[in-house]
């Protein structure tokens, strides 16, 4: 059996390092996101993540094994991004819901999980690092959180298993993604270049003396490939 697969958030440098990697596993995909692209050997899926009938319409009739959720939208306060990423989350899943067909979904969320939303990221105190995935959730609101607990629910409601992936920050090719420090190092490395200038660290002393954790998007694509096929990766 062919398996077939929903990339939510194809266009961007998660979404795309998965979509690749399963096209190059023999997978059917279906790429969603607002704007998608005509890619070779995906299905363009164009859909409002925040509009459950556009959802709706745009899945029909699609069956896929596996949903991929890559993606999420900054909003102005913590209390926005619970709303609206959570509802995302929710509304995929509900959209898919019908079909019967899914058998895992990987939710792809990050290092704030550990360090709390922009609102208070880095304040208070801190866990112990390394950071592990046992490790509990902070005592504050969190839309990491929200998102997760829609996965649950839905999962207990469907009968499917699922993974969350917490990855550190993601480089990776997207196009036209700017939220990618791999390409904004290229660009000033390609202006020093141009204008014979130094190369010089654009950051703090501070920076410059510490360490910082990297996640290449080609990675963690196969790490979420990983668990949504391996029975002991489930839940």
């Amino acid at each position: 059996m062919t398996q077939t697969a929903l990339v939510v958030g194809a266009s961007g440098i998660v979404g795309s390092a998965i979509t690749q990697l399963l096209i190059d596993n023999n997978w059917q995909v279906a790429a969603l996101s607002r704007h998608p692209s005509q890619a070779q050997g995906v299905i363009p899926v164009a859909a409002d993540l925040q509009d459950p009938a556009s959802l709706e319409q745009a899945l029909a009739g699609l069956k896929p094994t596996h949903v991929f959720i890559t993606t999420w939208s900054r909003q102005a306060t913590e209390a926005e991004n619970i709303r609206v990423n959570a509802a995302m989350v929710r509304n995929v899943l509900a959209a898919i819901r019908p079909a019967k067909s899914v058998e895992h979904v990987a939710l792809v969320t990050g290092l704030k999980h550990y360090l709390g939303p922009f609102e208070a990221y880095g304040k208070g105190s801190l866990p112990q690092t390394p950071f592990r995935e046992e490790q509990g959730r902070l005592d504050i609101e969190n839309f990491y959180y929200a998102q997760e607990d829609e996965l649950f629910a839905a999962a207990e409601k469907d009968g499917f298993t699922w993974s969350v992936h917490r990855p550190h920050t993601v480089t990776g090719v997207a196009v036209g993604n700017a939220m990618n420090m791999a390409t904004t190092l290229a660009v000033y490395a390609s202006i020093c270049k141009q204008t014979d200038r130094p190369f010089v660290f654009p950051g703090s002393k501070v920076q410059w003396d510490s360490l910082t954790d990297m996640t290449d998007a080609r990675q963690l694509a196969k790490q979420q490939l990983w668990a949504a096929t391996t029975p002991a990766a489930a839940n």
